[in-house]
């Protein structure tokens, strides 16, 4: 068995962390997108308010993703921990001790 020294985590929480990633990304840059055309048409700017409202969609949906995998990192540390913990406890076999 090899020894693990950090957390890792399965393929489907790994699928999930990047398939959150995909939407976060679609939804805020589409989101960015749309608010920057509307201030761009609102103050006759051409594309600049598209340009950082895109830029703000792609460092939203990095920082929520990141954000989400260090909760993920955690969770699966605690869990590793709880359950070294719980292995390493001696058997109550239901007699008093002595």
């Amino acid at each position: 068995m090899a020894n693990q020294k950090g957390p890792t985590i399965t393929t489907f929480q790994a699928v999930a962390v990047a398939s959150q990633f995909g939407i976060t990304l679609a939804v805020s840059v589409v989101l960015g997108y749309f608010v920057g055309q509307w201030l761009d048409d609102r103050f006759k700017t051409g594309v600049l308010f598209i340009l950082i409202g895109v830029l703000l969609g792609l460092v939203g949906a990095a920082m929520n993703t990141v954000r989400l995998y260090r909760a993920l990192l955690r969770k699966v540390e605690s869990d590793r921990l709880a359950q070294t913990t719980e292995s390493a406890r001696p058997a109550d076999d239901g007699k008093p001790p002595g």
